[in-house]
């Protein structure tokens, strides 16, 4: 299509210009469209190879694009070529800009999809929040960032897997037990204080009146394992039905226990023994993580026997690459942060290439309210479970606020705003969008039937700025679906959307789509159905619904 010509005119420049290895082109969306539709940094990675300034190998680029654009297949498409600071920047003609217009509603839902991923498979892991509790705002920030990556890099080409992480057993789920279990003594009348470190939550409480109605005082002469269990297997549902309410389903759950049961971690350690990577020392035994960037050796069995957190995540990460997935991806909350140099020389000793494993930090959620922010400590009206503010916000909005920073970026969440049902609120910015668009396509098939029989509409009625402006941003859309799947950061998709929602409401307050004027009607028509057609596919690939009325 036309962004493909438009590469390949790029590619075939740089080759003209230097006969080295051509570095990896694409084109950006300039922030200021007055710098182009489209631009590329190119010269100044051409720059030092030919040790000139990036505005004046620039000047040469623009040269050999202006001559090579002339070529039968982009012939008339692009209107003028200029550099700027260093930057190859591109103006579509006005005829481009209506062939993409037909590209758009010819495509429907695919428009957008790419062939960045080829075919390439991919695992990412993220949630992965131990079955001890309800799940936190944060493991709801992840959940929604996770989704959409993976949506987003499905779109294009690339063979996804999503996956979860269940740490079903050790200390962490001991304790658990043991807090249902005198959660349960305290029901039948016999208080005992809780464990240090025992979990406090009202939602044990809430599990125990449920067992003690159930089974009554017999229930004290279960073993101990059984509280484990059923606390374990209680939580573990409720943070399912919490992800499939928000409208994500794991391909796959992968058990710790399952993990230990399999040999896995044994298999995992006694490869780093054959590698001669694990020694011992004041009984303990070590993995020689220094010698793979990590800043000191790490335990993985206690003096006690007892393995450490860091076993089993080595198996799991060896059996992760031993499935043979090209890419696999980790999305973890901050506190695992000092975690990624240990994983990542576990990887390389074992033998796989490091660098395809990519651990992103997905940061904290601060909550606000009226301007204030909302304390994390559970108090009569405050929120901070992620079922709470889906309970008070809705799924869509709790989605799209998730993704509206970077996933490195602190996040604040404005309950209020969120909450709220106005051109103030993102999300039912560009919601209103789509709905808006439905109702003038409804509008149009009670009062212009035939509308869509005619044939293609005459687009070179679509002269008026603002109408130039949408065509531009429906160009832009496989170029920001493309750079979000490079990039593995879906914020650039909330950003492009309020943009192209704030364009058509531009463009709808000053022009009437349908007029006496049949022909200016149909290409108007026509232009604010592919924009329909591109506010619903981001938002699909966001999670986030496109409804038809509002």
């Amino acid at each position: 299509m036309l962004l493909d010509r438009l590469n390949d005119v790029l590619r075939q420049a740089v080759q003209t210009l230097d006969s080295g290895s051509v570095p990896a082109l694409r084109w950006e969306v300039p922030k200021d469209h007055n710098f182009g539709d489209l631009s590329s940094p190119v010269a100044f990675k051409l720059a030092a190879q030919q040790r000139r300034s990036p505005p004046e190998v620039a000047q040469r680029l623009i040269t050999l694009v202006r001559q090579h654009s002339e070529a039968p297949a982009l012939r008339g498409c692009v209107e003028r070529v200029e550099h700027k600071g260093g930057f190859v920047n591109v103006w579509l003609s006005h005829r481009a800009l209506l062939r993409v217009l037909a590209q758009v509603r010819r495509e429907g839902a695919r428009y957008g999809h790419g062939r960045f991923g080829g075919g390439r498979s991919v695992l990412i892991e993220f949630v992965s929040a131990n079955p001890t509790g309800p799940l936190s705002v944060a493991h709801g920030r992840q959940a929604a960032v996770g989704d959409a990556l993976a949506q987003i890099l499905r779109s294009q080409g690339c063979r996804v897997t999503t996956e979860y992480y269940l740490n079903d057993e050790g200390r962490q789920i001991e304790l658990l037990g043991r807090s249902l279990l005198l959660r349960c003594k305290e029901q039948l009348g016999q208080p005992e204080p809780l464990p240090e470190g025992g979990y406090q939550g009202l939602y044990l409480i809430e599990q125990a009146k449920a067992c003690v109605k159930h089974q009554g005082a017999r229930l004290l002469e279960q073993p101990p394992e059984w509280f484990m269990e059923e606390a374990m297997t209680e939580q573990s549902a409720r943070i399912k039905h919490d992800l499939a309410r928000f409208g994500l389903r794991f391909d796959r759950w992968v058990s710790q226990r399952a993990l230990r049961h399999s040999e896995r971690i044994d298999q995992a350690l006694g490869e780093l023994a054959r590698r001669d990577l694990l020694y011992e020392q004041d009984g303990a035994t070590w993995f020689a993580s220094t010698r793979f960037g990590d800043d000191k050796d790490r335990v993985v069995k206690k003096q006690t026997g007892e393995l450490t957190y860091l076993a089993p995540d080595i198996a799991y990460h060896r059996w992760k690459f031993q499935r043979g997935y090209h890419q696999v991806i980790n999305l973890w909350g901050p506190d695992h942060h000092g975690y990624i140099s240990r994983v990542k020389a576990a990887v390389a000793a074992l033998g796989f290439p490091a660098e395809r494993l990519i651990v992103r930090i997905v940061q904290l959620v601060t909550l606000s309210r009226q301007g204030k922010p909302v304390p994390m400590s559970k108090r009569e009206g405050e929120f901070v479970t992620f079922r709470e503010v889906l309970d008070e916000v809705g799924v869509d909005a709790t989605r799209f606020f998730y993704l509206m920073r970077t996933m490195e970026s602190h996040l604040d969440f404005d309950l209020d705003l969120a909450a709220s049902q106005s051109q103030d609120n993102p999300v039912y910015y560009v919601q209103y969008a789509h709905a808006r668009i439905w109702s003038i396509l409804s509008y149009a098939r009670r009062q212009v039937p035939w509308w869509r029989r005619l044939g293609p509409p005459q687009r070179s009625r679509l002269t008026e700025p603002e109408e130039r402006l949408l065509l531009r941003q429906l160009v832009q859309f496989p170029m920001i679906t493309e750079a979000c799947a490079r990039a593995l950061e879906p914020q650039g998709l909330t950003v492009y959307l309020q943009r192209l929602a704030e364009l058509f409401h531009v463009f709808y307050t000053k022009h009437r789509v349908v007029t006496e004027d049949i022909a200016r009607s149909r290409a108007r028509l026509a232009l604010v159905d592919a924009t329909r057609i591109v506010l619903a596919n981001g938002l699909h690939l966001l999670g986030v619904s496109a409804p038809r009325r509002m």
